[in-house]
């Protein structure tokens, strides 16, 4: 090869190089405009106007639901709603990813994103805030992990949080969660219910590994029910928190939640590759499959002892998520009874 043509082709060479550079350039100064657009647009988003005091209590005079706003940014935003009188809302300055209520108390889970954006590297982390009946944070504590479930008892005594330590699906046989008991009036932990001891027909039940999720609590806040995994199966617990003690009911339920009249529990059953809503009689054992046709991953509220509320996509028109409604009895449809909104709690006075 001779020297003009070995110049020539250095020369093709270098010409690409500095294209290259000048596209990379180009292209890096349009990512840094984009993202400096997009965090202004960020700071710009101001939470809705929140109430007044006297506008949260004249709400909470009457039946209402607690709920969070996802209709438009900020996403999550904590509010209220009459049952009887819909046209009666309120919105707080509360932001949540996961929220429920109860007399006068509530637990707020929220992903804490300045952790993960100041070290990627750091485990998540979420801020757990139990709220008076102002909506203001009474007690904080930042824990690890990813929200998952929240509950305050009928009494607003004690509440429950679930949080994922690995994984972020309960289809994830991988997954690892951290469920806790919490005094709403002081803040202290009650204990990790893999600290308490598990009885299964008659004896002892003792693993390596157990999992429990999705507390529910009864009306004397002492007694409550959740979900233990253990292997590839899934079972109810009824818990007594005075003695730490957690007693094998029954197979195959996840997420429960006791009606208010405390005689049956819905709940998410795994049937093949999807949960299906469901309903079991405690007296009888007796399950009664719901009328919602989609698979469903959520812990559903009672509406009445006649029935349930959960969140799941809505498709017409497409809102994201909506709460729909259903009859407790398997008859019926489910419909939609709150458009752009997730996490509902129910709260009579």
């Amino acid at each position: 090869m001779n020297r003009c043509s070995s110049r020539g082709q250095r020369g093709k060479v270098f010409r690409w190089i500095v294209l290259g550079c000048i596209v990379l350039a180009v292209s890096y100064t349009a990512w840094v405009i984009q993202r400096a657009n997009a965090s202004a647009a960020l700071a710009e988003t101001k939470p809705l106007s929140a109430a007044s005091a006297e506008e949260l209590q004249a709400i909470q005079r009457q039946a209402h639901l607690v709920f969070l706003a996802q209709a438009e940014a900020p996403y999550g935003q904590v509010s209220l709603v009459g049952l009887v009188h819909e046209a009666t809302s309120a919105v707080t300055a509360l932001q949540c990813d996961r929220i429920h209520y109860a007399s006068g108390n509530g637990l707020c889970l929220m992903y804490d994103t300045a952790v993960s954006l100041s070290d990627p590297l750091a485990p998540p982390q979420v801020r757990l805030s139990l709220l008076g009946a102002d909506f203001q944070t009474r007690h904080q504590i930042t824990v690890e992990g990813i929200p998952s479930r929240a509950r305050v008892s009928p009494d607003g005594k004690y509440a429950a949080y679930t949080v994922f330590l690995t994984g972020h699906s309960y289809n994830d046989p991988n997954m690892s969660t951290a469920t806790v008991l919490l005094d709403t009036a002081t803040g202290t932990s009650l204990g990790n219910l893999e600290d308490f001891d598990v009885w299964k027909d008659g004896q002892v039940y003792d693993a390596p590994e157990f999992n429990f999720w999705g507390v529910t609590f009864a009306k004397d806040s002492n007694l409550f029910y959740a979900t233990l995994r253990h292997g590839g199966t899934t079972y109810l617990v009824r818990g007594d928190v005075s003695t730490r003690r957690l007693t094998v009911l029954h197979e195959n339920v996840e997420c429960p939640s006791l009606s208010p009249d405390g005689t049956r529990l819905a709940f998410k059953k795994q049937t093949g590759s999807r949960w299906q809503l469901t309903v079991l009689d405690l007296a009888t054992m007796q399950e009664t499959t719901l009328a919602e046709p989609e698979g469903i991953d959520d812990q559903v509220e009672w509406l009445d002892n006649d029935r349930i509320l959960y969140q799941k996509a809505d498709y017409d028109p497409p809102k994201w998520v909506s709460v729909f409604v259903i009859p407790a009895d398997g008859s019926g449809q489910p419909e939609i009874f709150l458009p752009n909104a997730t996490s509902p709690a129910v709260v009579y006075p």
